[in-house]
């Protein structure tokens, strides 16, 4: 369990060494996570399709200390010229500091999938609305 907790955390460090989070309030970045993060001390979004529509929608979130709750959704969209459509969802939810999600599903038929994460981070009585997104094509 130890050498999964380290490979999570390797690979968020990795993740905010691409998409930094800065201390300003912002909506969501597109393809990538809000800079809302006076709860949160990173947060990590993958979507991984495979040739035969497995696709793997993970989440991960790391409060920073005096978070006592992370809940929120978890949503497979797919992208269309008229916007989008809801493949999956999920309720997502942790007592504590941590957050991590995996869920695996099957996709049908090709074209550009989003998974969205929007959740609220309590921490010390403040609760605040954190979101991201990841883009991949099938």
């Amino acid at each position: 369990m130890k050498f999964l907790r380290k490979i999570a955390v390797i690979t968020l460090a990795m993740a905010l060494l691409v998409q930094p989070l800065s201390n300003t309030k912002s909506q969501a970045a597109n393809d990538g996570i809000s800079t809302q993060a006076d709860n949160v001390a990173g947060m990590s979004i993958t979507l991984d399709i495979d040739t035969d529509g497995a696709t793997r929608c993970i989440a991960y979130i790391i409060g920073e200390p005096g978070t006592s709750r992370i809940a929120g959704t978890m949503k497979l969209k797919k992208v269309t010229s008229s916007g989008t459509t809801t493949v999956k969802s999920w309720d997502i939810s942790r007592t504590g500091d941590e957050l991590k999600v995996s869920k695996t599903c099957y996709i049908l038929s090709k074209g550009t999938y989003r998974l969205e994460i929007k959740v609220k981070v309590t921490r010390n009585g403040y609760t605040e609305t954190v979101s991201g997104s990841r883009t991949s094509t099938y």
